[in-house]
């Protein structure tokens, strides 16, 4: 009884070192195919990022990327979280991403909720405000872009906010820095036409 308890018990672990090494090699492989994705220049291929229009306080323009960190199909409209730089002004030390939460609207791709805080539940949070709280004059940017984005893009439709221009030289009174909203506007922009080549029918 004993000889035959080792022979099972032996064979159990004999199985056991087996599978590991099979499920060691598989992974290998996964990880190997992961990082031979694009082998001509070493890059990473992704299909969950755009181009977007980044516009700095002086209106100079420059192409940056946007990343979909979350993107969930609901019955009326589709979940996004998006990560874009919107504030390049401030020291490499605080210029953070923003990650903007927005809900856009399955029938006609208008913006059903945008946050840069909770979702439109309220139970969690969803985003994350990257700028400035405050302007160098004190204003409280942060609660104004929160007015902007309840006022001007909550409801607002595509072709609302494709017509809108940048807001350079004139007087911005949602923050007193026209950089905040206007990147928000063009991370949307480039959104729709994300969400319109998935969605639009």
């Amino acid at each position: 009884m004993k000889k035959l308890l080792i022979i099972i018990l032996a064979f159990a672990i004999f199985a056991l070192f087996t599978s590991c090494s099979v499920n060691e090699t598989d992974s290998a492989e996964k990880v190997q195919s992961a990082e031979t994705l694009n082998p001509d220049d070493g890059s990473i291929s992704v299909d969950n990022a755009f181009y977007y229009t980044h516009i700095n306080g002086n209106g100079t323009e420059t192409k940056r990327v946007a990343y979909v960190l979350f993107e969930y199909e609901q019955l009326k409209t589709i979940k996004y979280q998006v990560a874009y730089l919107a504030c390049t002004c401030r020291g490499a030390d605080v210029n953070y991403f923003s990650v903007a939460y927005v809900e856009l609207s399955k029938t006609d791709g208008s913006i059903a909720f945008i946050s840069y805080d909770q979702d439109s539940s309220g139970h969690y949070t969803a985003g994350m405000y990257g700028d400035s709280v405050h302007t160098y004059e004190g204003v409280p940017a942060k609660e104004l872009f929160k007015g902007f984005r309840e006022n001007v893009l909550i409801g607002a439709s595509q072709e609302t906010i494709n017509g809108t221009a940048p807001m350079h030289g004139e007087v911005d009174t949602y923050t007193g820095a026209t950089v905040t909203p206007n990147n928000a506007i063009n991370m949307l922009k480039s959104l729709f036409k994300y969400h319109n080549e998935r969605y639009a029918k």
